[in-house]
């Protein structure tokens, strides 16, 4: 993303230095109550950070989690993006397997996703994610001596769905770019199926949220494309 906007900033300044600005879009005519759609399938890469809240079902304290993840898809025409993810998370864990203390456990899992656009007006945007996942759940066990360590992996599929709002910036003056970047809220519930860990309390599900900054690259590609075809 740094990367990213390094580049916009560069771009925008070099337009501006030459008395041009990027040509007016379909977006920047919207009317009130009017979505956005691509003219054609985009492709939109994303980071994706999310705060989880694991529950003890036996304490009920919940334990906030740091998931780290990214996805690809294709947002198309009708507003539908659809694509594929990778998340991962480690986390401190207690219990026992086997007579064993379980010390640390890391989830690891690939996504598929389904994430309808109720809403894609000039400002904002409402959609709700759908996501299906597999992979492990790798668990580090020690025992009362040194040598009674090991590393135990079990099959894990997370189920999750979510509310995603975003705002988008407007343009600033002359200055269209900073329409190309934004604020995400997102808020859901994760529910993850994994085979059974003897004595260990905690799992996997609970609620999360994400705020971050997001960059709206179906708006970047059609001010690019408009430019181009100017010059």
């Amino acid at each position: 993303m740094r990367a990213f906007f390094t580049f916009t900033l560069w771009a925008s300044f070099a337009l501006l230095s030459r008395g041009q600005s990027i040509p007016v879009t379909a977006a920047d005519t919207l009317k009130p109550g009017e979505n956005e759609h691509p003219v054609k399938a985009k492709f939109i890469p994303e980071t994706d950070q999310r705060f989880f809240f694991f529950k003890n079902p036996i304490t009920n304290e919940r334990a906030r989690t740091n998931v780290w993840g990214a996805k690809v898809g294709f947002l198309f025409p009708n507003n539908m993006k659809v694509g594929v993810g990778y998340y991962f998370t480690n986390q401190r864990a207690g219990g026992q397997w086997d007579g064993l203390n379980i010390r640390t456990r890391r989830l690891s899992y690939g996504t598929a996703y389904v994430e309808p656009y109720y809403f894609r007006r000039k400002y904002w945007e409402l959609s709700t994610p759908f996501e299906v996942g597999f992979g492990t759940a790798r668990y580090e066990l020690e025992g009362s001596q040194e040598s009674q360590r090991e590393v135990r992996r079990v099959w894990a599929v997370p189920l999750g769905v979510g509310v995603s709002f975003s705002v988008k910036f407007p343009p600033i003056l002359k200055f269209k770019p900073t329409r190309w970047f934004g604020l995400n809220f997102m808020t859901g519930y994760r529910l993850t199926l994994q085979g059974r860990v003897p004595s260990n309390p905690s799992t996997f599900n609970g609620l999360y949220y994400s705020i971050s900054p997001t960059i709206f690259l179906d708006r970047f590609y059609e001010d690019f494309k408009a430019w181009r075809k100017r010059k």
